[in-house]
């Protein structure tokens, strides 16, 4: 009895400690809870998911909802417009005569450039911590029995970890979400959405897709606390 209760109370004080280091830092210690997830559930859970999902979400009506769905991860579907939208901005900006329509199209530019810089810059930290993990895609799972990975391979096939479409979803959407903090939850419903698909699909597993998220929220986070530093205000 004795042993059991200096255990637990060993438990109790390691989990306090925990929760204390998280609230003191709170974005490193997320980064950690997340990796650690992800190795958890490399041995765990990712291929049963992955396999559940395969077989009773294929060729289903659902399946194409979520189809649709993931494009919305896409890069080039938020960099392109807010790239051209910086462009337009800086361009208005250098045409304005007025100051009060100078200070909007400098507002624009700065929220504009802070969302293109935080879903570009994260975007190709994952690219390249894919090529240098090499985690094999369920595909392979499905179709060869491979699972595991294979580093600095540029085949498609192995650049599975973190999930890229997490990634850039949930650094456009927490990027929007500070810039519009009023609509801050259906920024956050979308993301999630997006982030769901690339499991429902199968082709990430779990742990890809909530590493991929948690750097997109970094991203925007750090990237946000770096504006503010530079005395840039990116919230319309």
């Amino acid at each position: 009895m004795m042993r059991a209760e200096l255990l637990f109370d060993l438990i109790a004080e390691f989990s306090n400690r925990i929760v204390r280091l998280t609230r003191k830092h709170p974005l490193p210690a997320w980064g950690v809870h997340c990796l650690l997830f992800a190795a958890v559930s490399y041995f765990l859970f990712d291929r049963a998911i992955a396999v559940w999902f395969k077989a009773h979400l294929a060729d289903t009506q659902y399946e194409g909802f979520f189809r649709t769905v993931t494009d919305v991860g896409l890069g080039g579907l938020w960099l392109i417009p807010s790239g051209l939208g910086w462009l337009f901005c800086r361009w208005r900006l250098w045409r304005a005569e007025f100051f009060d329509v100078a200070g909007r199209y400098r507002r624009w530019s700065d929220s504009l450039l802070y969302f293109f810089l935080t879903v570009a810059l994260s975007g190709l930290f994952v690219d390249i911590v894919k090529v240098a993990i090499g985690r094999i895609r369920p595909r392979a799972l499905f179709e060869q029995g491979l699972y595991g990975f294979q580093p600095f391979s540029t085949n498609w096939g192995m650049n599975d970890f973190p999930s890229g479409h997490s990634q850039t979803i949930f650094a456009a959407m927490t990027a929007l979400a500070i810039i519009f903090p009023r609509y801050d939850r259906a920024f956050w419903l979308v993301g999630l959405l997006v982030a769901f698909s690339r499991v429902a699909l199968s082709v990430h597993y779990l742990g890809d897709v909530v590493v991929g998220s948690y750097v997109g929220i970094a991203a925007a986070i750090l990237f946000h606390r770096a504006f503010a530093a530079k005395g840039v205000e990116v919230k319309l």
